[in-house]
């Protein structure tokens, strides 16, 4: 029986892993994971400046070349971001980079959008209870304030619109977790971006109000939350 602490030339080391599968990765994005590893190593957070372009050549040992397109790919995909004559910088945190390019992932079929739907559903029906816990009369109070004006006569399509995003995203505010605020965000405009390239039956402005006026006084009782956050969800499938 072979022990590898015997054998250590069949046990690759974590280092020569790496350098093989980096050696295998075009050289611009090979940079791009030394980019990223620079920045994680040196505890670099959102608006630091990175060291000069020559500097970053240096260090990684490739061509200014490889680091400028390194650069704009990771600019692309929002961690980074270049200043025209005043370096780059790093970038916080956003799903904005991947919401842009959803439209090539995504065909504009009522299957991907019920499939959406249930993805927004679950997170939204698994956190409303959470989020009624610690809610403020406040909160409430704001929220009771946009559902109504959902109602309200005259009100366009875009405002209702607006006036929806406001309301899902409020709702979870007391759970103070931006990760939540921007998943939530994501999922909606996902959602809204395909809804508005397909068919469906849309509600009235004194359904809209209802069904967002019963979610807040459930969420103000601290009762049937999840049952009406389901109701409102439904009633969306339905009309899909």
């Amino acid at each position: 029986m072979i022990h590898q602490s015997t054998c250590p030339s069949l046990q690759l080391s974590r280092h020569e892993t790496r350098r093989r599968v980096m050696s295998a990765l075009p050289k611009y994005r090979e940079t791009q994971l030394k980019l990223r590893a620079y920045i994680a190593e040196h505890g670099l957070r959102a608006g630091d400046q990175l060291p000069p372009e020559a500097e970053l050549a240096e260090v990684f040992g490739v061509g200014r070349l490889s680091l400028r397109e390194a650069i704009k790919g990771l600019e692309t995909v929002g961690v980074v971001r270049t200043r025209h004559g005043g370096g780059t910088y790093v970038e916080p945190f956003s799903f904005a980079p991947i919401l842009e390019n959803l439209p090539y992932a995504f065909q504009v079929e009522g299957r991907d959008l019920l499939n959406l739907l249930e993805l927004r559903a679950a997170l939204e029906e698994g956190l409303i209870a959470r989020a009624s816990e610690w809610i403020r009369r406040r909160d409430v109070e704001e929220l009771r304030g946009i559902a109504t004006a959902m109602g309200a006569e005259g009100c366009t399509p875009d405002e209702h619109a607006a006036l929806d995003r406001r309301f899902h995203r409020r709702l979870y505010e007391p759970l103070d977790n931006p990760l939540v605020s921007q998943v939530i965000d994501l999922f909606w405009e996902m959602f809204h971006r395909l809804h508005r390239a397909t068919v469906a039956e849309p509600s009235t402005p004194a359904e809209l109000a209802r069904m967002h006026l019963d979610i807040v006084d459930a969420v103000a009782a601290q009762s049937g939350e999840v049952e009406a956050m389901y109701r409102h969800f439904e009633n969306i499938r339905t009309r899909l």
